[in-house]
């Protein structure tokens, strides 16, 4: 079966040239990572399942229900809010243990009920744990959702409420004095000041080292009619100074180098951006909203683009890369995205696509992914919280012991192809022996050494190649046709080579060049 030949042809047209030509460029993404190589990296699960539950223990067997956010811990850990088990959950490189937060009792459903208590990790308890931050001095902060409040975790285990007492509203005050409305998310700056995202009151709120909370932004007076005598007060949209800026469930934050905020603006479908110093709010990507006259949102979409004029659909959780790159969690577009340079693109997933399978970046499903997290180490952690999974976005794999060797290697699906003589670029492409590759991935391969032609068979398809012809044979169900080849095969050795492309077209491939390590990368775009 061939999928996505069109996607392929672009990634191989950029990434397959000659590592002589393009070892300086090579580099340079390398450095940049995966937001300027996107095709060398994959998405893997690391740990979770379908099914949901609360099971500690090795990455495989574990179970996490709708983990909304995640941050890295000082140590490295990740520590994940495990919202529908009202938990906090911590994984490394092997397993997932509990890290605080009690489950007191199951509904008539048999879902986990939320309460609202303070005191040692392992006694108190939340209500729909979401947004994480974490400060220099390894303290959390969580945008306990259901509480109605912020909450904090000391590093020696205490849990104490920063502001909020439990209650909704929207009052302005200190600590307890104050109330909120579902936030959903926080963030942190160097001087111990905490950034709120207070969802349902649609506003960005701020709470000073000793406790005081201020509201910054402008609340919104938007009635929508939902049905004949039928009301529901809304979020509104609106940009200029901060205090007459308006927002709609606003729903992820993250402070950049300058100390300034992004915002997921969630029911107006664009990132906004705080700008403190200059003390205004403006768009910075995503279409300006418009409303139905019974809507509560604006309606989302999916477009990669410009900024102005890309689309969204429920952006959620934000980070940002070392380069300064905006990582988005696009939630109901089951996508990550970045902004980049005035652009936005797909980093991963297949846009309005759901699922759960692990791939290649363009190939990989989620299911309602709501938070990202750039790891020390350079990976992308991702919140997938309808899939019950923590998801991971990391370079391709390759096995223990890999090291790059002076010549060309070949990866399949992780694995060292050995072949007896190795492949080499000529002319713009690189040339990989068809008879190595070939029976590495199932085909009988037979090769007319005087003629320089071969034949390789699979499932009732034969292919016929000839040394320097740009045409192939392909002969399925007794009906015979050409295959045009990107480039010429060549003889060296007494062995035939074939252009990557070959593999990728008619294998079902993606193959990806790594310039940096002069490695040839083939895997199933979709892993099992």
């Amino acid at each position: 079966m061939k999928l996505k030949r069109k996607a392929w042809s672009v990634f191989l047209g950029a990434t397959l040239i000659s590592s002589g030509i393009a070892a300086s460029a090579g580099a340079a993404a390398q450095d940049a990572g995966w937001t300027a190589a996107a095709g060398l990296y994959e998405v893997n699960t690391w740990t979770g399942q379908s099914k949901w539950g609360s099971d500690d223990g090795a990455l495989k067997e574990a179970t996490l229900f709708h983990p909304r956010s995640i941050v890295q811990l000082p140590d490295g850990r990740l520590l994940a809010a495990d919202t529908g088990n009202h938990l906090l959950r911590a994984l490394n490189a092997t397993a997932v243990s509990y890290y605080g937060g009690i489950i007191l009792e199951y509904d008539e459903s048999g879902l986990p009920v939320g309460a609202y208590q303070d005191g040692e990790l392992a006694k108190a308890a939340f209500d729909e744990p979401s947004g994480l931050a974490v400060d220099a001095a390894g303290n959390v902060y969580m945008a306990d959702a259901s509480n109605h409040a912020v909450r904090k975790v000391t590093p020696d285990g205490q849990v104490t409420t920063l502001a909020g007492d439990g209650r909704i509203g929207d009052d302005d005050g200190q600590g307890s004095k104050a109330r909120f409305y579902y936030p959903s998310d926080v963030a942190v700056d160097a001087s111990g000041t905490v950034y709120v995202a207070d969802t349902l009151n649609h506003t960005i709120r701020k709470i000073a080292p000793d406790g005081t909370v201020t509201t910054l932004t402008a609340p919104s007076t938007r009635i929508v009619e939902l049905a004949a005598d039928v009301v529901e007060a809304s979020g509104d949209y609106a940009d200029g100074p901060i205090a007459t800026a308006k927002f709609n469930e606003p729903s992820g934050l993250v402070l950049d180098n300058k100390g300034n905020l992004y915002v997921s603006d969630r029911g107006n479908q664009v990132i906004r951006y705080i700008d403190f110093a200059a003390g205004t709010v403006t768009t910075v990507a995503g279409s300006k909203p418009s409303y139905a006259s019974d809507s509560l949102y604006a309606e989302g979409d999916y477009l990669d683009g410009t900024a102005s004029a890309a689309r969204f659909n429920a952006p959620e959780g934000l980070a940002l890369a070392p380069d300064g790159t905006l990582v988005i969690a696009d939630s109901l577009n089951h996508a990550v995205r970045l902004l980049k340079d005035g652009k936005v693109t797909t980093l991963a997933g297949e846009g309005t696509e759901f699922g759960s399978n692990d791939g290649v970046t363009y190939a990989a499903h989620f299911d309602h992914p709501t938070d990202v997290a750039v790891l020390a180490d350079g990976r992308l952690a991702i919140a997938d919280e309808s899939g019950n999974k923590i998801r991971v976005l990391e370079k391709y794999r390759t096995p223990e012991g890999f090291a790059p060797s002076g010549t060309i290697q070949i990866l399949l699906n992780g694995e060292l192809v050995k072949p007896d003589v190795p492949a080499f670029a000529m002319n713009g492409s690189t040339l990989l022996p068809l008879r190595s590759v070939g029976e590495a991935l199932g085909y009988e391969v037979g090769y007319d050494a005087k003629a320089q032609t071969a034949k390789l068979s699979k499932d009732g398809v034969v292919y016929e190649i000839k040394s320097g012809a740009l045409t192939a044979s392909v002969t399925e169900n007794g009906t015979k046709s050409e295959l045009k080849l990107a480039s010429a095969p060549a003889t060296k050795q007494g062995r035939l080579f074939v252009p990557v492309r070959f593999f990728a077209e008619e294998a079902g491939l993606d193959i990806q060049w790594d310039s940096a390590s002069s490695v040839v990368v083939i895997r199933s775009p979709i892993f099992q």
